[in-house]
């Protein structure tokens, strides 16, 4: 397990957040953060490649449940429809929380747990971007996984 360190007068995984919007703005994506809302709080809103994207950044120790991806998809059906949600976990997502993304109608939020976060990173934040909604589109997967070969 990766050992968690907290930046001084940042709160809980504030530096994970900005560490990914950051990312997708160094390569030419416009990046609204912080993100303010009266009604919700939303990490961040990215600019893409004609997406446009709402982050949700978790940088936790246990795997997210189901209940963190209802939440984003409630929030984004608040949202035009061509509006994606992008979840980031550092731990992952539990079975159960992957199982009932294919068993409910959520089809706009795009799930990527600490590998995928990794080789974007590596490799590219918005070529894992559109690799990611491929995925979603052709093979209907939100939790699509990212691949080496991916990059090539």
């Amino acid at each position: 397990m990766r050992q968690r360190e907290r930046i001084e007068d940042w709160a809980p995984g504030r530096a994970f957040e900005f560490l990914l919007l950051r990312a997708f703005q160094l390569e030419g994506a416009r990046v609204v953060w912080p993100y303010v809302s009266a009604l919700e709080q939303i990490d961040g809103g990215i600019y893409v490649d004609g997406l446009a994207c709402l982050v949700e950044a978790k940088d936790h120790a246990e795997p997210i449940g189901f209940d963190a991806i209802a939440r984003l998809a409630l929030r984004m059906q608040r949202r035009p429809a061509p509006a994606l949600g992008l979840l980031f976990s550092t731990s992952g997502f539990t079975w159960p929380a992957l199982k009932a993304v294919t068993a409910h109608p959520i089809r706009n939020v795009l799930l990527w747990n600490d590998t995928d976060i990794s080789l974007a990173l590596n490799h590219g934040m918005r070529s894992a971007l559109r690799r990611k909604w491929r995925g979603a589109v052709e093979a209907g997967a939100l939790d699509h996984p990212l691949h080496k070969e991916d990059f090539r």
